[in-house]
């Protein structure tokens, strides 16, 4: 592999930051091909979507069937944390393409080979951001009981799967949970 080369960004206040992470991916793909030897054909450059919500930063997405990859971007994070989304979170997401595409599903999401790539990007390779991120959504929470004499809570995603027919146990006494109707 390659040595490793720091790449920094000038950011201009009037700079449009969706097409800036845009031309990194494209940058971040055509390094990722110097290093690995790889060919445009092998590693196209991924689409670049920017409707990711909540406390993630990027989402690499693979289509098993076609191979299509893309990349998820939280647009929020990138307007108030441009620094960090497009210096960390693109060339993160790039990896995670670049693995899957030259590895398949056999390599692991933040394995050797997604570390090795984000070390010959001169990246850190943390599997976590540390922006500060607020959940989108509040789930609401139902009462179940048991033979435990605590009540134990579940979303409303899995008291919807519950009432459809999935069971749920107790982490502590191991019994069925039944819902508690207040």
């Amino acid at each position: 592999m390659a040595q490793p080369i720091q790449h920094t960004l000038a950011l201009d206040e009037t700079d449009d930051l969706q097409l800036r992470a845009c031309e990194l991916a494209a940058y971040w793909i055509g390094r990722a091909r110097e290093i690995t030897g790889a060919s445009a054909r092998r590693l196209p450059v991924p689409e670049v979507r920017f409707d990711l919500r909540g406390r993630a930063a990027g989402q690499a997405v693979f289509a098993r069937r076609t191979r299509r990859c893309h990349i998820r971007l939280n647009a929020e994070l990138l307007a108030s944390h441009s620094r960090e989304m497009l210096d960390q979170t693109v060339p993160h997401e790039v990896a995670h393409v670049a693995v899957y595409r030259l590895h398949g599903r056999r390599a692991r999401p933040h394995g050797a080979e997604w570390k090795a790539l984000m070390h010959a990007f001169g990246v850190d390779a943390s599997p976590c951001h540390t922006l500060p991120a607020e959940p989108t959504r509040q789930l609401k929470r139902f009462r179940y009981a048991c033979d435990c004499h605590e009540p134990a809570w579940l979303t409303s995603i899995r008291h919807k799967r519950a009432l459809a027919g999935t069971d749920y146990v107790c982490r502590v006494c191991g019994a069925k949970l039944e819902y508690a109707e207040v």
